[in-house]
């Protein structure tokens, strides 16, 4: 009886485990979708290229890029009425095993101002069903984006790590 009593306590400790891994991501929102440019850049992304990459946007130089290798996406993350912008580096020459560097910015009223950074490939980026301070929890390989008040905290993904708190 001991032992039937312990066994049945082995795979229930075992359970939750299992059960964490699969249910890591929780719901799905939306997929961020990230299209190429169009001709010509923006002015409003190619300054915010710009800004964030000096030294490599429209460089000829080691891993230079041009405009199209960005990939950019705009979407409402704080039910305000205005669309945050996702701008992510589609270059080989950027690439990680996550994929290329991803910026998430928000509208000052004269300029784009990274408010999160993560690592992505364009059909990787979700958002989830999951709110922080009215704002949505984005998914990516790599990172949970989750705004912290006045950013985007990035929190590593593993199979250990559940989806963050609403």
């Amino acid at each position: 009886m001991h032992v039937l009593a312990a066994l049945v306590t082995v795979l229930l400790l075992a359970v939750p485990s299992s059960l964490a891994f699969a249910q890591e991501d929780g719901p799905l929102a939306a997929l961020v979708a990230l299209q190429p440019l169009p001709e010509p850049t923006p002015d409003d992304i190619d300054a915010v290229l710009k800004q964030q990459w000096p030294a490599y946007y429209r460089s000829t130089g080691e891993l230079g890029f041009g405009p199209d290798q960005i990939r950019a996406g705009r979407i409402d993350l704080d039910q305000d009425g205005r669309a945050e912008l996702f701008i992510l580096l589609d270059s080989p020459d950027w690439a990680t095993d996550s994929g290329g560097p991803l910026m998430v910015a928000r509208w000052t009223g004269k300029a784009w101002a990274p408010v999160g950074w993560s690592y992505a490939e364009a059909e990787d980026v979700y958002l989830t069903a999951e709110r922080s301070s009215g704002w949505s929890t984005i998914r990516t390989p790599a990172y949970w984006l989750r705004w912290d008040g006045k950013a985007y905290r990035a929190i590593p993904r593993t199979a250990e790590t559940p989806a963050p708190a609403p």
